[in-house]
């Protein structure tokens, strides 16, 4: 297994039975070399989509299928934020955005 680079962030993960190849650079600058994290949560949630139209139907895939599109609006979130920070498809850090007051009547720090 190749270890991932503190710059780019690209490597591959390889197990039995399944190899995957996460994009190394920015894609505007080295092309389409690998996929996304998006790209595996996708894939993942595809698999456990058939199983619920089957016979391996149950809860615990639709708790499964619950968390990844939970986990797709979070990395969702994160490219809003960081497109509209100017720090889209860069290698630069976005600013993290307080939220626990926008969805509760109360704030976690007590503020």
């Amino acid at each position: 297994m190749q270890m991932p680079s503190a710059t780019t962030g690209g490597h591959v993960i390889e197990r039995p039975y399944i190899r995957v190849v996460f994009q190394s650079g920015l894609p505007r600058e080295v092309g389409v070399n690998g996929c996304r994290v998006e790209d595996v949560l996708d894939i993942a949630l595809d698999r456990l989509l058939q199983y619920q139209k089957g016979l391996l139907a149950c809860a615990e895939n639709d708790e499964a299928i619950r968390s990844i599109r939970q986990a797709r609006q979070a990395l969702e979130l994160r490219i809003r934020r960081r497109q509209e920070q100017g720090v889209l498809n860069t290698l630069s850090r976005h600013q993290n955005i307080r939220t626990e007051d926008e969805d509760d009547d109360f704030s976690a720090t007590g503020a």
